[in-house]
């Protein structure tokens, strides 16, 4: 421990000293403000020497800024929307911080003459700060920060799955459609900053490892009341679907109040699937179709209130409610013919699960001193109970006979997490702060199903070759600290986290229990000064747990010849993970690194071992995977009413199974591209690609697949009202996958309602009352989302 007391020793040495500019250079630091004394919040600040720029800064949200140059005479730029642009002469240094006031403008200001800094690159983060007239929604901001994959279901840092979007702090638990209204009813004059961390830091949980976004939103004292209404219908010849939310946020004194209900109903979504088998002897063939229709309901309410004792201390409350519900039918057929003898078989299958998800969280808040600094305190709570039905019935038949096969299965979960969470950020002074905390979390899951079956005589037989009973307890015990600081061109951010893990199987007698460390480490040069050039480096090593569905030995039959069934003795994935990236005018990015990963949980197709012409899916973990990977973000605006993003990875992956076996390798192409059009009369239309190559996991691969999408959106009623009409995958585009066992590779086309060629409308209205408000949000533990389902 002694690099940590020496670390801290240092920190307090240096935590009194002031800022030291780099020689040669000096700070020229001021406050952008209006006649009557209000701050001037983003007005961009450049100084021009011969009419090039050679410093620029925007104001925060108290009208301050600061940039490093070279001493010497300057003619300076202020402007700002809504004000005239304030020019004139300056010699740096001053003598004090210079103190610029801003004269309100009778018309909107129609062009901007020299080039504002709105993204900032930090040590481990890009910080975007958001203009209040941008006249933008939260995906469209979004999808122009750098390295951000957005699709019409998904976000993504660069092509990283398992990003965690937060706002205000708490990550919002929405995926899909109901994620994308939400970000659409965001505003410009709502964002105050967007903030892309490619590789969260030690004081988020070690499991998050596709990085963060954060959403900063603006706060305003005064009392009000904002919210919107949505619906949305997603259509087409298999697809029947209803998306309708409200979410309402309220300042009444020193409460701040939120509620929010959405719910996604799909009476309708047929899927096809085809599937056959090559193997390679003569007298052998296997074709079957698979049939499905799924009626589906999800529904989600919660309401929370944040009361500010005085104006440092605050405690929050937050209560939440999900039933998701689904009664699923499907009907296959499959002809097979093994050593020359065909035999037919017609299978019926009824599947109907309930979940329902109760959750509270509450939280405690202190800001410390105007520096920043805040003490924090979160204890959250989740109970799941779920339940299965099935119904089966299969005819199996020859030339000389035939049998019927039934049976049902009643599985039920039960599922309890508890954690608390404390963490302490001390802002030592400008630029420089320590992070230290501490969080235990505890999660009991207790499952049994029962598998029967119908004999001739009527009566049902208990199989206990199906069922089971799992009793599951894991304690994770955690303590980080980071350090992070900016010296003359240099910032870096640096952390450990710790975890103790306990975990044991009631149901089997069988425990275990470990000790891990994860570093994180990120490093920025800038090579100018005004940080168009930089150079970052990061490391971090992250875990990935199982989520509970793949933990869960629970046999679901998808046809007569095949079933999934999850894996109890799952280890977690271990990832190290590095990169370098090259970044350029603040956005423009190229990333080399590699996601090195150890027991990678991964789907296996398998043969049964009591009948080998059935396959299963499960899961397992691979001895090693690493992917090599090079990513460009390319954004690019031609026109001020075009913006086109362009998002590019290129990876070679490398494989290997066990211990024992050697490594193979493939090479993966991922591509995301967006165009983005504003055109007069509040329209937007908006044209989206999606492609990846070919894909590989365990024995089985992905075949490449290209969508194509166009959404159009129009401004209504003063912006009150949003319509946004879209097309996705216009191409109707299906999965394709193969399996490769001992004795036969399987090859299946599969397409649903929901994944292929989908016609989708939506219409929000905005309200509110008084002034606007900021949606105050309350602060909840991570660990929930393994308790998402597949």
């Amino acid at each position: 421990m002694k690099w940590l007391v020496l670390l801290l020793l240092w920190i307090v040495a240096t935590g009194s000293g002031q800022a030291q500019s780099p020689p040669g250079m000096t700070v020229y630091n001021g406050h952008v403000s209006d006649g009557n004394g209000n701050a001037a919040e983003y007005a961009t600040v450049i100084l021009l020497e011969n009419e090039v720029q050679v410093g620029g800064a925007v104001t925060d949200d108290e009208g301050n800024f600061s940039m490093r140059v070279k001493p010497g005479k300057y003619r300076l730029v202020v402007q700002c929307i809504g004000y005239e642009p304030l020019r004139k002469s300056v010699a740096l240094p001053l003598g004090d911080r210079d103190r610029l006031i801003l004269r309100a403008s009778s018309y909107a200001l129609k062009e901007v003459v020299v080039q504002a800094r709105h993204i900032e690159r930090k040590a481990d983060r890009f910080v975007m700060s958001v203009l209040p007239s941008a006249g933008k929604d939260g995906t469209e901001l979004l999808s122009q920060a750098p390295g951000v994959w957005l699709s019409d279901k998904n976000i993504s840092i660069n092509g990283a799955q398992g990003t965690k979007v937060f706002v205000d702090n708490r990550e919002i638990r929405l995926e899909g459609e109901e994620l994308m209204s939400y970000l659409r009813s965001l505003k410009s004059e709502d964002i105050k900053r967007i903030e892309v961390i490619p590789i969260a830091g030690v004081e988020y949980e070690a499991s998050t490892k596709g990085g963060a976004i954060k959403i900063s939103l603006r706060r305003c004292p005064d009392n009000g009341m904002q919210g919107y209404v949505s619906l949305g219908t997603s259509l087409s010849p298999s697809l029947q679907g209803y998306i309708p939310s409200v979410s309402v946020n309220a300042r009444v004194g020193k409460w701040s109040l939120n509620g929010a209900v959405s719910g996604t109903f799909t009476p309708r979504d047929k899927g096809e699937m085809n599937s056959n088998r090559e193997y390679g002897t003569v007298g052998n063939r296997f074709v079957s179709q698979s049939l499905y229709d799924t009626d589906s309901k999800y529904g989600n309410g919660r309401v929370g209130a944040i009361f500010e004792i005085d104006s440092l201390n605050s405690v929050g409350a937050e209560i939440e409610y999900i039933n998701q519900a689904s009664d699923g039918t499907s009907w296959s057929q499959t002809d097979l013919v093994k050593n020359s003898y065909p035999m037919k078989s017609t299978g019926n299958y009824r599947q109907k699960d309930d979940y329902n998800t109760f959750s509270a969280t509450v939280n405690y808040l202190c800001e410390m001193d105007d520096r920043g600094s805040v003490f924090k305190v979160i204890a959250d709570y989740v109970s799941k109970r779920s339940t299965g039905d099935n119904f089966h019935t299969i005819c199996y038949e020859q030339s000389s006979w035939s049998y019927d096969t039934i049976y049902r299965s009643h599985a039920a979960a039960d599922y309890d997490m508890a954690t608390t969470d404390i963490s302490f950020q001390k802002n030592l002074r400008k630029k420089m702060s320590l992070k230290i905390g501490a969080k235990y979390a505890y999660t009991l899951m207790d499952d049994h199903s029962l598998y029967e079956g119908l004999t001739s005589s009527g009566s049902w037989i208990p199989n206990e070759e199906y069922g089971y009973t799992l009793r599951y307890n894991e304690s994770i015990v955690g303590a980080y600290a980071s350090f992070s600081a900016e010296i003359k061109n240099w910032s870096f951010a640096a952390g450990v986290r710790a975890e103790y893990s306990k975990t044991s199987d009631r149901s089997e007698d069988f425990s275990r229990d470990y000790l891990d460390l994860f570093p994180n480490l990120s490093v920025t040069y800038a090579f100018d000064p005004i940080k168009r050039w930089m150079l970052v480096g990061q490391y971090a090593r992250n875990i990935e747990r199982p989520p509970f569905y793949t933990l869960n030995p629970n046999r679901i039959q998808s046809s007569d010849y095949g079933y999934q069934i999850g894996n109890p003795y799952l280890r977690p994935t271990y990832i190290n993970r590095f990169s370098v990236t090259l970044v350029y005018n603040y956005r423009y990015t190229v990333t080399v690194g590699g996601n090195l990963h150890h027991d990678l949980i991964r789907e296996f197709c398998k043969q049964d071992v009591a009948n080998p012409d059935v396959s299963y899916i499960t899961y397992e973990n691979h001895d090693r995977e690493n992917h090599w990977f090079v990513a460009v973000s390319l954004p690019y605006q031609p026109f001020t009413w075009c913006n086109l993003t362009g998002n590019f990875i290129g990876v070679r992956q490398d494989i290997r199974m066990t211990e024992l076996s050697s490594f193979s390798s493939h090479y993966l192409g991922f591509a995301n591209a967006i165009a983005t059009f504003t055109l007069p009369a509040g329209f937007t239309v908006e044209a989206r690609y999606s492609g990846t190559s070919r894909l590989y996991s365990g024995n089985s691969e992905v075949a490449p697949r290209h969508t194509v999408g166009v959404m159009a959106r129009k401004k209504l009623l003063n912006d009150k009202l949003l319509l946004a009409v879209s097309v996705d995958n216009i191409f109707n585009q299906a999965n394709e996958y193969a399996s490769t066992l001992d004795v036969y590779r399987t090859s299946s086309r599969y397409g649903n309602g929901l994944t292929g060629r989908v016609f989708k409308v939506a219409l929000t209205w905005h309200f509110n009352s008084g002034k606007k408000v900021r949606k105050s949000k309350i602060e909840i533990g991570s660990e929930r989302s393994r308790l998402n389902e597949k």
